[in-house]
């Protein structure tokens, strides 16, 4: 997504030698402040459930040490003693390497990765360190370094059981109704969603042991694909959904399709499970009882403005959500109300777009010049370690600093926007510091942003109008009146007027008061520098929000898995 410290190079002699060396100091560690000491005074450690349950992003060695120093959420012991991280090896699927440091390239660190083993609870972990050289005698410490839990000892995941041995006595089929059955009949966890993000967390657990149902509103696994807009340059979207099809039958997924949850879910504190109505299909009404809600809802519901007039418009208004193509609407007088990512996509089919405030923009093709290390590993796994090793609040920090470099590479683009009457920003709020991309991903899900894959050049080459710095005041029968008294004929208006926050959603299925438990955000940094509320606890008990893209839902879906599993070993408390 964004750089880290720049593409890793062909490993080597020295790199090895420094990584075995700090890592060797490392595992000898007796104590929090000797692990601390093992970083740079202003070094990260990014944990990822090896010594709390949760995620943790933590900057400079004081904060190391206070927080490995608190006890730990089993009592009795700090962290660091009760984890007791060991067994410390270099991880040979990722070798030691030497990267130049960003804004001095002169300067060469090493990066690495590692596997050490958790004695509490019992698992293994993953971690992945970048090493520099301290200005005291020009020793290796860690600038940054990531500990992330792998799987607990006995439960990683495994493959169903095939053949004679698995199957014995019956057939395939019996044992798949067998096992659908008893999903129905006692889901330990209930999914509200089958996009990517609810269908990756069913197959975790699933190979976990653990049932899991997913509902999903649509009438088919996919649909939430296949009713967006295709995009030229990436995977057609009817690909994607049936993928996503193909993947929920192979992964033995039971969804429940046509189906809702019906507000408002009640919560046992006796037995610890959730009382939930389902509507499925047909109208008919089935009561389940699981420990855990999941949802993976996406987005929150698309904003829809209300203007006076909007009722006596002659054309057709809808949110680009809706999007399908131009076709019906040839030769027709479209206008799209926004300027950020929806808008833009809409607006490759359409002929004027109203920019009512300043957008942040930049380029598909700046973002893969500056693209993470692990962008550039062929396994996924290795690549999906590699890009969350670096701590979010970490990584908004060097892509600010990379921001004149980001503004330099699309200069042009910037410029042919700006006589195009497009106004451009990359400030978070009016009148605030200017930031990289991250920061807009990271604290707003990209809102406010426009990724130019090419509609750019639509609107620098006038094919795309621009009615800039106005608000619409009403609509009329036969267009749009603005604020400065202009009027805009339309035949057609699309509302790129993107999506309202998530936890509305969640609360207008679990009721308002789940919000007094888990706070108005989803997403953004919360006071640790980690994503609020994210495939993590939320505060109320048995409630999961996992949303994002394939990259979250592939890495951090895993995380989730390991949390309930571990709830029903008895390894962890429920929060």
């Amino acid at each position: 997504m964004v750089s880290q410290l720049t593409p890793i190079s062909n490993p080597n002699e020295e790199a090895l030698q420094v990584a075995t060396q700090w890592l060797a100091a490392l595992s000898t560690a007796a104590d929090a402040q000797a692990f601390a000491s093992q970083f740079l005074p202003t070094g990260w450690l990014r944990d990822l459930m090896c010594f709390s349950w949760d995620f943790k992003s933590l900057a400079g060695r004081e904060q190391i040490v206070e927080f490995l120093s608190a006890e730990s959420q089993s009592g009795g012991k700090p962290r660091f003693q009760h984890a007791q991280l060991q067994n410390f090896e270099l991880d040979k699927s990722i070798l030691p390497a030497k990267f130049p440091v960003p804004g001095n390239p002169q300067i060469e660190g090493v990066s690495a990765a590692f596997t050490f083993a958790i004695t509490s609870p019992p698992a293994t972990g993953r971690g992945f360190v970048q090493l520099l050289q301290d200005g005291e005698g020009g020793q290796w410490k860690a600038f940054t370094v990531m500990t992330n839990i792998q799987d607990l000892n006995g439960h990683v995941h495994e493959e169903p059981k095939e053949g004679i041995e698995g199957y014995f006595g019956t057939t395939w089929e019996e044992e798949h109704a067998r096992k659908m059955a008893e999903i129905e009949s006692d889901p330990t966890v209930l999914i509200v969603g089958a996009g990517q993000c609810g269908l990756m967390c069913a197959a975790r657990l699933g190979r976990m042991g653990i049932r899991a149902l997913v509902v999903e509103k649509t009438a088919r696994v996919g649909d939430v694909w296949r009713n967006r807009k295709t995009y030229p340059k990436f995977i057609p979207r009817n690909k994607i959904a049936d993928f996503l099809e193909a993947y929920a039958i192979g992964q033995e997924i039971n969804v429940w399709l046509s189906s809702k949850v019906v507000p408002t879910p009640t919560y046992d504190e006796s037995s610890g499970r959730w009382n939930v109505e389902i509507q499925r299909a047909g109208n008919n009404r089935v009561v389940v009882k699981p420990k855990h809600i999941v949802f993976s809802t996406g987005f929150g519901a698309p904003k829809i403005p209300s203007w006076p007039g909007m009722d006596t418009f002659k054309g057709k208004i809808y949110h680009s959500d809706q999007h399908k193509g131009a076709a019906p609407y040839k030769g027709k007088r479209a206008v799209v109300i926004g300027a950020c990512n929806a808008a833009i996509d809409v607006s490759e089919d359409f002929v004027t777009m109203v920019q009512r405030s300043a957008t942040c923009v930049f380029s598909y093709g700046t973002l893969e010049k500056f693209s993470s290390p692990g962008d550039k590993l062929p396994i996924v796994e290795d690549m999906d370690l590699v890009n969350n090793a670096m701590p979010p609040a970490l990584l908004i920090e060097l892509a600010n600093g990379a921001l004149p470099s980001f503004k330099e590479n699309d200069r042009d683009l910037f410029d042919g926007l700006r006589k195009a009457g497009f106004k451009l920003t990359w400030q978070l709020t009016p009148g605030g510091e200017e930031v990289g991309p991250a920061a807009f991903i990271y604290n707003q899900l990209a809102s406010g942003t426009f990724l130019d894959v090419g509609g750019a050049k639509l609107i620098v080459d006038g094919k795309v109008k621009i009615k800039q710095g106005v608000e619409v005041a009403r609509v009329e029968p036969e267009g749009l009146v603005f604020s400065d008294g202009s009027k805009l004929a339309a035949d057609v208006i699309v509302l790129g007027t993107g999506y309202h926050p998530i936890m509305p959603s969640i609360a207008s299925i679990m009721g308002d008061g789940i919000q007094k438990l888990i706070g108005n955000k989803v997403w953004g940094l919360d006071e640790g520098g980690e994503f609020t509320n994210c495939y993590r606890p939320t505060g109320a008990p048995g409630i999961w929000v996992t949303p994002g893209g394939f990259p979250q839902a592939r890495f951090f879906s895993k995380h989730l898995a390991i949390q309930i599993k571990a709830e029903e070993l008895g390894l962890k408390k429920r929060i």
